[in-house]
């Protein structure tokens, strides 16, 4: 459809790089960010519903594993080891984010914007909306310019943040900054624990 702009590598190196960004993404950064936003925003609106409403609401996720991990971070908050899994899984995609741009920038797989990025930068923005993301991004100087120059692109504009309503954007920032604490927290753990 646009030739001149092709979002998926010609090269086949390149085709499985950007596969294992899906990849990624669809088995970790997905839940990752599934279980941090639950309990920043979600668990308190589910803390306001009656124990039957709560009750239907978990009772309506028809995947068990899905169920059991939306209980246990409703019941635990960040205490969850699931946020831990969360935290850790984010460390590694950003980890290697910052190693492929250090390789060939300013995208994911090089030169070009292609289907990596577009896989990512949904997620990277939640934890930016939760006011989160400079926790992991601190040290990562081409992770920041990667997620600026996203946040400049008209598609990341049109697709992502034109749809949020004022109260969306204030919402996820109150909730996410009264995580933050512990967020950094389970992160210097992680940290501490690679380093034995």
């Amino acid at each position: 459809m646009f030739p001149d702009t092709p979002l998926v590598p010609r090269d086949a190196y390149q085709k499985t790089r950007m596969r294992m960004w899906s990849k990624l993404v669809d088995e970790q950064i997905f839940e990752a960010t599934r279980e941090i936003s639950f309990s920043a925003h979600f668990r308190a609106r589910m803390r306001g519903m009656t124990e039957e409403q709560r009750q239907t609401r978990f009772e309506n996720v028809g995947d068990p594993e899905r169920r059991a991990r939306f209980i246990d971070t409703f019941e635990h908050g960040t205490d969850s080891h699931y946020v831990l899994e969360s935290v850790a899984d984010y460390e590694k995609a950003f980890k290697k984010m910052e190693a492929d741009l250090g390789e060939a920038g300013p995208w994911l797989l090089g030169a070009d914007f292609s289907l990596a990025d577009i896989n990512m930068i949904p997620y990277v923005g939640r934890l930016d909306f939760l006011n989160l993301l400079d926790i992991w991004l601190d040290h990562r100087p081409l992770t920041q310019e990667w997620w600026a120059r996203a946040l400049q692109r008209p598609s990341t504009k049109a697709a992502i943040l034109d749809p949020m309503s004022e109260t969306d954007w204030r919402e996820m920032r109150k909730y996410g900054t009264q995580l933050r604490a512990d967020i950094e927290r389970i992160r210097g753990e992680y940290l501490e624990a690679l380093a034995r």
